[in-house]
């Protein structure tokens, strides 16, 4: 039909001859949308009679709004109009660029030589099922409706939707977009009125829609992205009005994957944050010597100051084999990664894994309004979350945290609502957890630490368990229960604040390695439990620490590297005294001496004395205080010069025999008795000379001996005999005995009345 307005001077197809006849939509409904629309989706040319030029179809769209209307394209139904193409090869270029037109495009099967340009148009609506084209040129498109790319290709160039506003749904399922190496999708600021939906979209390429705003859903479900090495998806500052899902097609069962960066930093995502199932590769080098810690070169996942108004789903069967980073984050619902696997162990060799650790999980400065559920994780990595806040629980119950010689877990100052549990977790590092904040209990029941972090300035392996100034409301529980509560490295508890129960009960503690099995330096506790199953293999800290029911065994006070329990405060034993308990007594205090080492330590013997006396365990008390001063002058001996040391020893020895220390004065008079009785007897048969025989005095020896013994007082006799010989020594030894064993039981009985020890 050469010679009309529309004509571009060329020949006229068939096609374009029969125009009017073949596009009637009424003839060729929609498909649904999840059946294959016919046509050319299959990316084969068309034939030849169903070849469209782009310039007719532009000039036809553009003249029929002068003509008030184009009759030859038929309405369905009401207002908009339909203009639907079927099954035809589109060549030259479909220039609509600031084109305002009241029509809904549809096309079907169709097949694009070259980018459709839709810039700055203005459509009633757009829809493309099943076809293939080489990208797609519709920055700030303006669409009253939905926009549908359904069962699409685009290969080989980009879908540039940036600044688009599109009023209704924008539909990307089942499509496929390449473009590798470059971008897919180019939408920066683009805003959708409702969802935004790609399920089982493929990508070669990156999708990049930063500053989007979308107020539905966003959903990637059984989707593949593909950028190795770089973002593959980039939406930065993104605000979803409903859910970001990358979760499974329930449909198909696929699972959503991307080989690449999933790039989330400052989105506002109002509703849930859904990669569950989901396959996350990197696809990057290993990052170099000189790359800052602060960075994570090999994320999969980076939403740092993103705010997630729901739940985060990582869970179930999701695999990462990079980093999940979520710094500064704020979670108004749960953290979910149950059943998560997070393994870099691709990226690093163990041995400088061990000098500069690579992060698996990087949630620094988070704060989450519900739980962090990771039970059942698998990470191979560090878990580092400094300073997160978590309204919940934190749960590692079954967990597996593989970072050997590492800090595989960081939660330096974590603050936690409720509970803290890592059951029956295998940890292969180290749980730094100093200045945690835990408003009910520390569980750790069943969990078995090994191969501690090694501390590179130092030289030596770090705790297995680090609590250092921890204050936990409740209690504190590595104990046995399905299996034995097992840490090779240190136990760190130094200045930590237990609210009630410090439970270590059926436990092994330390390997061998470290010189420190159990540090509670200062630590503050209502119980203190300390039942291990076998010896500690280093050292255990009590100094300083305080608590108000203490329960120990044998095992423990046979610790490899002895006790330091200097300054350790307790106020009665988990299980009580009797006055008939004597042989326990004996077996506490050897197990006071065999700890001490040969060192005078008198502050155990004074704290295990008030125990007994606040339990009314006078005997008991003063047996222990009769050890402290035994071993008081060994330490006094073992400082003296070796000629004099004799004389403390046996100095030592007659106070014990005597009258034990001066705390057993009634064994003073038992001595009293005996001394008496013997210098009775001697003089009753070595009589004395009387000084002044004129006064014919009456011999008495007992008198006599009593008046030498009797310090103070006098009975006379003194003046009336005269001692000669052995008589007069034995008058010494008589006077000197008296004058001790009167003063020991003159200050017992000070010390009994004042209760002073």
């Amino acid at each position: 039909m050469p010679g009309r307005p529309w004509d571009n001077g060329g020949p006229q197809t068939a096609a374009e001859r029969r125009f009017d006849e073949l596009l009637r939509p009424s003839r060729a409904p929609a498909q649904p949308a999840d059946q294959p629309a016919p046509g050319e989706g299959n990316g084969q040319f068309a034939p030849a009679e169903r070849v469209i030029r782009g310039e007719y179809f532009t000039r036809r769209l553009i003249d029929s709004l002068e003509e008030g209307g184009w009759r030859l394209f038929n309405r369905r139904g009401a207002q908009p109009l339909v203009i639907a193409v079927e099954n035809a090869l589109i060549t030259g270029r479909v220039e609509l660029r600031n084109a305002d037109l009241p029509y809904l495009l549809e096309f079907v099967g169709c097949r694009f030589e070259t980018a459709p340009d839709l810039r700055q148009a203005r459509l009633a609506g757009l829809v493309m099922w099943n076809c293939r084209f080489p990208g797609l040129n519709a920055r700030n498109l303006s669409v009253s409706n939905d926009t549908a790319l359904r069962r699409c290709r685009s290969i080989g160039g980009v879908v540039d939707l940036a600044d688009a506003d599109l009023g209704g749904s924008l539909l990307l399922n089942d499509s496929e977009l390449r473009n590798p190496g470059r971008r897919a999708i180019y939408g920066d600021r683009l805003k959708v009125s409702g969802a935004l939906l790609g399920i089982r979209l493929q990508v070669a390429g990156e999708i990049r829609i930063p500053g989007a705003q979308v107020g539905g859903n966003l959903t990637l479900s059984g989707g593949t992205l593909r950028n190795r090495g770089r973002n593959a998806l980039n939406a930065t500052g993104i605000q979803i009005g409903g859910s970001l899902r990358f979760d499974v097609d329930r449909n198909t069962g696929r699972a959503f994957t991307a080989a690449g960066r999933l790039l989330l930093p400052s989105a506002r995502i109002a509703g849930d944050l859904r990669l569950r199932d989901a396959l996350l590769e990197p696809g990057v080098q290993p990052p170099h010597r000189g790359d800052s810690q602060h960075d994570d070169p090999a994320a999969t996942l980076v939403a740092d100051r993103a705010d997630i108004r729901g739940d985060i789903q990582l869970d179930q069967g999701f695999r990462s084999g990079g980093t999940l980073r979520l710094v500064s984050t704020t979670v108004g619902g749960n953290l979910r990664m149950a059943g998560a696997q997070i393994d870099l162990r691709w990226l690093r060799s163990p041995a400088a894994s061990v000098e500069q650790p690579l992060r698996a999980a990087h949630l620094d400065g988070t704060q989450i309004f519900g739980n962090l559920d990771a039970r059942n994780i698998v990470v191979r990595g560090q878990f580092r979350m400094t300073d997160v806040t978590v309204n919940g629980s934190i749960q590692f119950n079954n967990a597996k945290l593989v970072g050997p010689r590492t800090d595989v877990l960081r939660a330096s100052r974590v603050v936690v609502g409720s509970n803290l549990e890592c059951r029956e977790a295998e940890v292969v590092g180290s749980l730094q957890l100093q200045g945690v904040r835990v408003g009910a209990n520390v569980d750790l029941r069943s969990a078995q630490l090994t191969k501690p972090a090694w501390h590179q300035h130092r030289k030596g392996y770090k705790a297995s368990l680090d609590l250092r100034a921890a204050r936990i409301e409740r209690d504190l529980v590595c104990a046995e229960g399905s299996r034995t509560f097992h840490a090779e490295g240190a136990v760190e508890l130094r200045w930590a604040t237990i609210g009630r129960h410090l439970n270590f009960w059926g436990c092994e503690l330390g390997d061998g390695f470290s010189p420190a099995a159990f540090n509670a330096f200062g630590v503050v506790a209502q119980e203190l439990t300390l039942l291990p199953r076998s010896a500690p293999q280093g050292r255990i800290t009590l100094r300083q620490a305080q608590c108000e029911l203490l329960a120990d065994n044998a095992v423990l006070w046979s610790a490899r590297g002895g006790l330091d329990f200097e300054d350790f405060g307790y106020e009665n034993f988990s299980e009580s005294f009797e006055l008939t308990d004597q042989d326990r007594v004996q077996e506490r205090l050897g197990w006071l001496r065999a700890t001490a080492g040969g060192a005078y330590q008198p502050g155990p013997y004074d704290q295990i004395a008030r125990v007994f006396r606040a339990n009314g365990l006078e005997e008991h008390a003063v047996t222990a205080l009769i050890e402290k001063q035994r071993h008081r002058y060994a330490a006094t001996s073992a400082t003296t010069r070796p000629g004099l040391r004799w004389t403390v020893r046996l100095w030592s020895l007659l106070q014990r025999i005597t009258v034990g220390y001066g705390y057993r004065p009634l064994r003073a008079l038992a001595w009293m008795l005996l001394f008496a009785t013997a210098g009775t007897a001697w003089f009753a048969f070595h009589p004395l000379i009387p000084i002044n025989e004129q006064d014919h005095p009456v011999w008495n020896p007992l008198l006599y001996t009593l008046d030498q013994m009797v310090p103070v007082v006098t009975l006379g006799q003194d003046d009336m005999w005269q001692a000669r010989g052995v008589s007069q020594w034995v008058t010494v030894v008589l006077v000197a005995v008296g004058w001790t064993l009167a003063t020991t039981v003159a200050a017992g009985i000070s010390r009994g009345l004042h209760r002073e020890r």
